[in-house]
């Protein structure tokens, strides 16, 4: 390089020069790149913009589907929701054949049994007692033992088979209409068989052959309460039924205690051997009982223990 002339030597002009041609010749190429692709690639390239085009329009057509459903059943939910919305539950008398769907539902009932019952009286359905409540198939076991307490009923007869024009008949039918609700059927539990006890709602053949059972153990009943000893009689089947029985004092099997062996004092439930053993020591210091009232000398009775006894004892 002349140090007089500080431009460029003929080679680095050169160089300069060839490398623009090659830069020039790389833009050329990159441009016809597309035009030197195979015609069967330009096509196959075509077709995946277009299926992707097809793609995402179907998708956004999906998605806009979608949304409207969850929409729509969103505010199902929603109307379902304030359908079925909370009732403050008040546990009041009521007749099923009057009572409206907020009276309904505010005893507990679920909203579909409270409209099938609705259904039935639009259909000319109607209650003639408590006990009818039990045609609701969508009526639990539960509710209707919850609920069958509160039942009031203007009548418990259904009314007379209307014969000939209406006007004959109205006057027996406003009778049968007037007429005051009757008492519940009484069952004597000293009497009662096993169908007997099965005719009330809640008694089927297991627990009425535990009720005779026990009736026969302890030689008949002496009060209604004694039910509530029965192995495993439900309580709440206890206390809606209670009022359907009666007893009758006198037809209890008594043990004469003067005459009575051990044996026989201890097979009763109520008395036992332990028991048997003191009640048969008491008798021999006596020489013999002149009162009921001496059984109180008796170890181990109490005065509970005493009054459950001495219904099933005589001189």
């Amino acid at each position: 390089m002349n140090p007089k002339n500080p431009g460029l030597s003929r080679q680095q002009r050169m160089a300069v020069l060839l490398l623009a041609l090659v830069i020039l010749a790389s833009l050329i190429f990159w441009r016809l790149l597309p035009s030197l692709k195979p015609a069967d690639q330009l096509a196959q390239q075509q077709e995946l913009v277009q299926a992707w085009s097809s793609f995402e329009t179907t998708r956004l057509d999906s998605f806009a589907q979608n949304k409207n459903y969850a929409s729509r059943d969103y505010s199902s939910k929603q109307n379902d929701r304030q359908e079925a919305a909370p009732v403050e539950i008040n546990m009041a008398p009521f007749d099923p054949n009057t009572a409206d769907e907020q009276q309904l539902l505010a005893l507990g009932l679920p909203l579909k049994t409270v409209r099938t019952l609705l259904k039935y009286r639009s259909k000319g359905g109607r209650f003639y007692s408590p006990e009818d409540l039990s045609k609701l198939y969508t009526l639990s076991k539960e509710d209707y033992n919850r609920i069958l307490p509160y039942a009031r009923v203007a009548t418990t007869q259904k009314p007379a088979q209307l014969n000939g024009n209406f006007e004959n008949n109205r006057e027996s039918f406003h009778t049968v209409q007037k007429e005051e609700p009757q008492a519940p059927r009484l069952i004597d539990l000293n009497k009662a068989d096993a169908e007997a006890l099965m005719s009330l709602r809640g008694i089927g053949p297991g627990y009425s052959r535990r009720i005779l059972k026990f009736r026969n153990s302890i030689g008949g009943f002496f009060k209604v309460d004694q039910l509530q000893e029965v192995y495993g009689f439900p309580d709440s089947t206890y206390q809606q039924l209670k009022h359907h029985f009666t007893v009758n004092p006198p037809d209890v099997q008594k043990i004469a205690l003067n005459r009575a062996t051990e044996m026989d004092l201890a097979k009763h439930p109520y008395i036992g051997k332990r028991l048997a053993a003191n009640i048969i020591k008491l008798r021999n210091d006596l020489k013999t009982f002149t009162d009921i009232e001496q059984l109180r000398q008796t170890p181990l009775i109490n005065e509970e223990k005493y009054r459950k006894i001495v219904p099933y004892l005589s001189l």
